[in-house]
Formats: C-alpha cells, sequence, structure tokens
C-alpha cells in the first residue's frame, strides 16, 4: 500500500487487550500493554510504507453539551458493573508504561484535553485526505465507519475485519456513511448513555433508511403530504409526530456526528513524537518481563525501523 497514515485507537486496543488471560508482574496487571504493543507491531507489519499515529482519549466535550453523557459507566447495580470498573482501574494503571514504550518505538502519540481518539481522527482525515494520503482507521468501534472515504478505510484488529466504501453496505445495509451516522442516532448508543428513537431498533433503522434514504427526507414526505401518517406502523408514525423523538434524535446527531459543526477547537493538543530507542524499549520489557519479547530482540522492533512519510 502506497505511504499514509495508520489512525490507531489505543484505548480500544487496550480495552480489548485488558480482558484477554490476565498476566501480572509485581502485582500489577500488565496484559494490556503487552497486547497492544504486539497489536501495534502486527499493524505496523501489515501496513509498512504507512505511518503509525497513536490516538489517545481526552475528557470528551460531550460532557458539556450533554450531562448524561457516559453518566452510567460508575453505575453499580450488578456483580459485573464491579468487574467492568475494577478492569478501567487496572487498564488505567498500565497507560503511563503503554506511552513509554510507543514513544521508545518511535511512534508519534497524540492527545487533546476535550477530544476523544475519534475527533482526532476526524481532525487528521480532513487534513490529510484532500492531500491525496491514504488512511486506515485502526479500531473496534464501529462509530468510526462514519468517517470511510476515498482513500480512508476502517479494520478492527481483533475480529480481523475491514470496511470500506467498497464494502460498506454489505458489511452495514446502509449505502452511504450518511447512512449510518443517521442509522446509529437512530439506534443511539447505550453505552454512551445517548438515547436513541424508542421502538425502532437496530434492523428497524436500517429497513428505515432503506425506505425513507433519510430521516430530513422522512420528515418533509411527512409534512407535505407525499406520506400520509395514518398508514404508517406505530413506530414510524410516533416519530413523525412525537416532537421529544425528533429532539432525541438531533441530540444523537450532534454528539455522534464526528464532523459536527457544534464540535470546540481542541484544548492542549500535545503531539509526541517518539523516537525508537531499542534499548530503552528493552529495558522496558524486562521491567514488565515480557520473555516472549525479548527473546526476540532486535529485530521485533525492526517494523517500526522502516522511516515512512
Amino acid at each position: 500500500m502506497s505511504s499514509g497514515f495508520l489512525l490507531i485507537d489505543v484505548n480500544n486496543l487496550g480495552f480489548a487487550a485488558q480482558s484477554k488471560q490476565k498476566l501480572t508482574v509485581n502485582d500489577m496487571e500488565v496484559q494490556a500493554i503487552f497486547g497492544v504493543i504486539r497489536s501495534i507491531r502486527s499493524i505496523k507489519s501489515m501496513y509498512p510504507n504507512m505511518t503509525p499515529l497513536i490516538l489517545h482519549d481526552g475528557k470528551s466535550w460531550r460532557h458539556k453539551a450533554f450531562a448524561e453523557y457516559k453518566a452510567n459507566r460508575d453505575e453499580v447495580k450488578y456483580e459485573c458493573d464491579k468487574k467492568k470498573i475494577a478492569n478501567r482501574e487496572a487498564y488505567k494503571a498500565q497507560k503511563p508504561y503503554i506511552k513509554r514504550a510507543l514513544a521508545a518505538l518511535g511512534v508519534t502519540q497524540i492527545s487533546a484535553f476535550n477530544m476523544e481518539a475519534d475527533d482526532l481522527a476526524a481532525i487528521l482525515i480532513r487534513k490529510y485526505q484532500p492531500q491525496g494520503k491514504k488512511i486506515m482507521m485502526i479500531s473496534g468501534d464501529k462509530d468510526w465507519l462514519q468517517l470511510i472515504g476515498p482513500g480512508v478505510g476502517w479494520r478492527d484488529p481483533v475480529r480481523n475485519r475491514r470496511i470500506t466504501m467498497k464494502n460498506l453496505e454489505e458489511e452495514t445495509g446502509l449505502a452511504s456513511t450518511e447512512q449510518f451516522l443517521e442509522w446509529k442516532a437512530i439506534v443511539g448508543d447505550k453505552g454512551d448513555n445517548i438515547p436513541g428513537v424508542d421502538g425502532i431498533g437496530e434492523k428497524g433503522a436500517v429497513d428505515f433508511l432503506k425506505k425513507y434514504d433519510s430521516v430530513k427526507n422522512f420528515i418533509i414526505q411527512t409534512l407535505d403530504g407525499t406520506i400520509d401518517t395514518t398508514k404508517l406502523p406505530k413506530k414510524y408514525r410516533r416519530f413523525a409526530e412525537d416532537e421529544k423523538l425528533h429532539i432525541q434524535f438531533e441530540t444523537a446527531m450532534m454528539l455522534m456526528d464526528l464532523n459536527s459543526k457544534h464540535i470546540p477547537a481542541p484544548a492542549g493538543l500535545k503531539v509526541t513524537k517518539g523516537d525508537l530507542d531499542t534499548e530503552a524499549f528493552e529495558e522496558i520489557c524486562r521491567e514488565l518481563s515480557f520473555k516472549s519479547i525479548l527473546q526476540q530482540m532486535p529485530q521485533w522492533a525492526e517494523p517500526f525501523e522502516r522511516k515512512t512519510a
């Protein structure tokens, strides 16, 4: 593949690795560190001519725009909730080591106080796509699919799934990224505590957009009489007539649209350019007892030695 950028959602990779078999060193869990650096090496090997950019989550601007955003993350109703919180805390303790290891491998890392990784990805795509740079987004978070476009693809390394404009409809049932974004807003996001349009659901939202193309088109046709609302299924009729559902949809669109005009400028933007230092990386691996990596030094770092632009 020609030169370009790998936009890597490091927290998504980290949480996926955290849920794997527990590894401990001096009573600290280290499976997330081990999993992240192995995943990024594998990705760099798969796309040797592309420059990896590690995107970190900050505290999202959405918390101020919508007070309920992710407010359910720390709720403890069931035993599984305690495990999720403990898992997050264990991962949080490993993040400084992940940053150190990636810096030693010479990888650039980007963060902003008020941005999540997908916000940063959208900014970088708006910058590099017009320059003709190829971009591959690396994340298991399907919210990123709205950013797919000419020269811009998405890969989930955990499930080995790759989506581009060519197979978007085959993979999602939706004809465009615009429809995908509207589908997300109709469905909502329980994990982020964003309500959707009650009663429609995931499959129903796909069917709705196939039939009416967009929510705007649906609303216009109900207003001008092209669509007889009395003949609509109840769930669609409610969406056409209930102002509360309109507000929920518009709120979800505002929060989910990564190119929304409501997104503020990055605050505290930090770009840390790593400097490949195999000795420093080896020292980190010794500290964490990553024997399988140590046994392969120095060839383990070879994928990071290629200079890309």
